[in-house]
């Protein structure tokens, strides 16, 4: 069946390479229009086929054929759908994924269809995540959060953020990871409905506070309290002290101890778990 599907889906795209070079002056002359069209037909539907037969990769060259095409015709709309979908295929097959969704956000970002544009930014991040190019990631999130920010769509636009100060913390740039985490727990505090998630926000920035100066980490704490006293009885926070004083008495045994307690009942993050580390050897070099 998948064959028959894609000897149909090679005819298609056979048929769209006729109309575009359908020979003789005059035929060329009047006729390019609507044979640009045709060929346009011709390629999605073989792109829908090669689809069905699960050919990614073909099915994303189709796919962008018929956006090339949309761009000369200057259908830009249609254009934009057409690289996102063969984007969306050659992601299946690890192939020029990234190359057609930057060709799609150019279009969308053009038309002012900025919700849809900050949609393939985060996916663009997503990709260049999985590909470990964080600086790639990180300017894509941070246009995300931007444009969602200025089209109110402020909670998903803090997804992206997350993600800027997760990989600002790896990096080693604290403050700017502290802030954007704090910045977090502040605007969940302003919501009923997300005020309980300032917690976990309030201890990632502790975590990056751990790891560059442990010291002043119980008047951080105290500070978060007076932002939100519901933090004061809750495990983050709970977490956080018995590591400063296991920090204070150079318990490194009691430091491992704490952390497994603590993921024993909430599941710490590979984050998580990195960033603690971290702390612990910063506090291990400085023990008598």
């Amino acid at each position: 069946m998948a064959s028959h599907i894609e000897n149909k889906a090679i005819q298609l795209r056979d048929e769209a390479v006729k109309k575009l070079n359908p020979g003789g002056f005059f035929r060329t002359l009047f006729g390019r229009g609507n044979k640009t069209i045709e060929a346009i037909e011709y390629y999605t539907r073989a792109g829908n086929l090669f689809k069905m037969a699960k050919n990614w990769l073909q099915a994303g060259l189709a796919f962008t054929d018929a956006a090339d095409l949309h761009s000369k015709t200057e259908d830009t709309l249609e254009g934009a759908i057409n690289y996102s979908e063969a984007a969306n295929c050659f992601r299946k097959c690890d192939s020029m994924a990234i190359e057609c969704y930057l060709k799609a956000l150019k279009m969308y970002s053009e038309m002012g269809r900025f919700l849809t544009a900050a949609k393939l930014h985060q996916t663009i991040a997503e990709l260049m995540e999985d590909e470990r190019d964080l600086a790639g990631a990180i300017r894509h999130y941070e246009q995300a959060a931007e444009l969602l920010h200025e089209e109110n769509h402020h909670s998903i636009a803090n997804k992206c953020i997350l993600k800027v100060a997760e990989f600002a913390a790896l990096e080693g740039k604290y403050q700017k990871a502290i802030k954007m985490f704090q910045d977090i727990a502040c605007f969940d505090l302003s919501s009923s409905l997300l005020q309980y998630n300032a917690k976990e926000y309030f201890l990632r920035a502790a975590i990056c506070h751990l790891c560059n100066d442990p010291e002043i980490v119980g008047t951080i704490i105290n500070r978060y309290i007076e932002m939100h006293p519901a933090f004061k009885d809750s495990r983050e926070c709970h977490l956080i002290l018995c590591l400063l004083d296991c920090i204070d008495l150079h318990d490194v045994d009691g430091y491992a101890h704490a952390i497994r307690t603590y993921d024993a009942t909430s599941k710490l993050t590979m984050w998580h778990v990195t960033m603690l580390l971290r702390a612990k050897k910063v506090f291990e070099e400085y023990s008598p």
